[in-house]
């Protein structure tokens, strides 16, 4: 076994992989659950026999598995994050039939464990992602694992430079360096493909989320919802009922809600706790300080507050978890403007390869 994983390198970008992988599996269930809601739970089958969509998800993950093990394209790992995510969201949302007894889909802690197995999954490709840098060995075998697309007419200005970049922060004094850079120099550089409707639509909301958050009332707009919702959130604990993602569902065994309501209760007394002190450090001025605890106030619902929420409304819970990540997501844009970087979406990006190099090339 030890042989099998002696010496494992990582990719420059696996962490933009899993976080795809992810996403597909989030998306994947919520349409799942929005499918069967509207057709109001259909079975495929009949004369007892029933074809579980579990079964579908299997089957996008051996598609998966084929796809990363049959084509040595680069587009092929992106096709693989997203197929296999997919099929684990398949696989996943029949959880509650595979830890009851009866096989009860609508089982409510079930959408509670979901949500957890993916805060997990999330916390961990947030650790990694902290873990990830290149040395010189991992830049030139990544540098190297770009070199295929050469042969295949794949080889693009883009990925000359990203190749260019990763050889500038591998060791200069090894000769598979100078070859390497040979080929890079002698290779024949593809047309640069033209941009898809997809990508078009990405970068048009990506420029128009840009001039949003330029805007100058953006910040103090941002701060006066933080603070609206955890108001919101304290009526509820009062037992006012204004979470729109309240709805309970009836089907499935009951769970006990005095003490799920109680842990919940606790935590959002905490995400209150941390936008009052906020609060109170962005009246001082201390904006960085008020970042931090408004961060810390929605990590705490996003992680804890609706683990119990969905635990009681299944998932209906989504909607109150989409205004947490909006909110977590537009004061993480404050605070890195704040402290003069960049938010983007995780793995290592162009920014970090040229810094790396630049820092690499001083004496």
């Amino acid at each position: 076994m030890s042989k099998l994983i002696n010496n494992p390198v990582r990719r420059y970008d696996f962490v933009q992989k899993l976080e795809w992988f992810l996403i597909a599996a989030v998306t994947m269930i919520l349409i799942i659950r929005t499918q069967l809601w509207l057709t109001n739970y259909p079975q495929l089958g009949g004369s007892g026999l029933h074809i579980a969509h579990l079964l579908w998800g299997g089957l996008f993950m051996v598609i998966s598995i084929w796809f990363g093990l049959i084509y040595l394209n680069r587009w092929s790992r992106t096709v693989l994050a997203i197929l296999g995510g997919i099929g684990f969201g398949f696989f996943i949302d029949e959880l509650g039939k595979f830890i009851t007894s009866d096989n009860n889909y609508f089982f409510k802690p079930a959408a509670g464990i979901i949500y957890l197995i993916f805060i997990v999954m999330f916390l961990v490709i947030r650790e990694l992602s902290r873990r990830q840098e290149l040395n010189p060995r991992t830049a030139l075998a990544n540098a190297l694992a770009l070199l295929p697309g050469i042969a295949i007419g794949e080889f693009r200005q883009e990925e000359a430079e990203r190749a260019g970049r990763l050889l500038d922060q591998a060791d200069p004094d090894d000769p598979i360096v100078g070859q390497a850079r040979s080929i890079l120099h002698e290779a024949t550089i593809a047309p640069s493909r033209e941009p898809s409707r997809l990508d078009r639509t990405a970068e048009r909301f990506r420029a128009w989320i840009g001039r949003l958050t330029t805007r100058p009332h953006f910040e103090s707009a941002v701060i006066w919802v933080v603070i609206l919702w955890a108001l919101s959130s304290l009526l509820s604990v009062l037992a006012i009922d204004l979470d729109v993602g309240g709805i309970q569902d009836e089907q499935g065994p009951n769970v006990d809600s005095g003490v799920i309501g109680s842990l919940e209760s606790i935590s959002t007394l905490a995400s209150i706790g941390f936008v009052a002190y906020g609060a109170w450090a962005m009246a001082l001025g201390r904006h960085a300080v008020a970042y931090r605890n408004f961060g810390r106030a929605l990590l705490v619902s996003i992680l804890v507050t609706r683990v119990f929420v969905f635990i009681e409304s299944q998932f209906a819970a989504v909607f109150g978890l989409g205004l947490d990540l909006i909110l977590f997501a537009a004061i993480s844009i404050l605070a890195s403007r704040d402290e003069q970087r960049e938010f983007r979406f995780g793995g290592l990006g162009e920014a970090d390869l040229a810094e790396s190099a630049d820092s690499r090339r001083e004496p």
